[in-house]
């Protein structure tokens, strides 16, 4: 019988832990703003969320803000975001998703990704129908008076 008290005891205790762990970690997880999906993969992605390990983006992987995007040689990727803007990536590519923010209601809001290599197409949604998207490449020195922020 005393045994049995102390196992309820112990499993109680971590009925406790487990909530608290999970309450914690939603915590965290609600402190990053995700962005978008990936809509598309060919075939090697990654990603590296803020604070995060690297992973490999797939088809549905949830984008946050501050995430880094890297594709490999032969890597493709096309991201669609909550406001229906959508940006491909072509090979050999590296940028982050600096700010997204958008309010459905008003159908405005922010977009704005930095670079360091690569190749980008944006098809604007709805935060570029009011305001423009903030592109800012980070290049080789030789490159910056040729390659100003740009507004999209």
């Amino acid at each position: 019988m005393i045994s049995n008290r102390y196992g309820i005891f112990f499993n109680f205790q971590l009925i406790i832990l487990a909530i608290l762990f999970g309450l914690i970690s939603n915590v965290s997880l609600a402190a990053v703003q995700r962005v978008g999906i990936a809509a598309a993969v060919n075939p090697a992605t990654k990603g590296t969320p803020p604070g995060g390990n690297d992973r490999v983006v797939v088809v549905g992987s949830k984008l946050l803000q501050n995430e880094r995007i890297v594709t490999s040689d032969k890597g493709r990727t096309q991201l669609l975001f909550l406001d229906g803007s959508a940006l491909t990536i072509g090979p050999n590519s590296d940028l982050v998703l600096d700010e997204f923010v958008y309010d459905p209601e008003t159908k405005s809001g922010k977009l704005a990704f930095s670079a360091t290599k690569g190749l980008f197409r944006l098809v604007g949604g709805k935060i570029s129908k009011k305001t423009a998207v903030t592109f800012n490449p980070h290049f080789p020195d030789e490159l910056v008076n040729r390659c100003p922020e740009m507004e999209i």
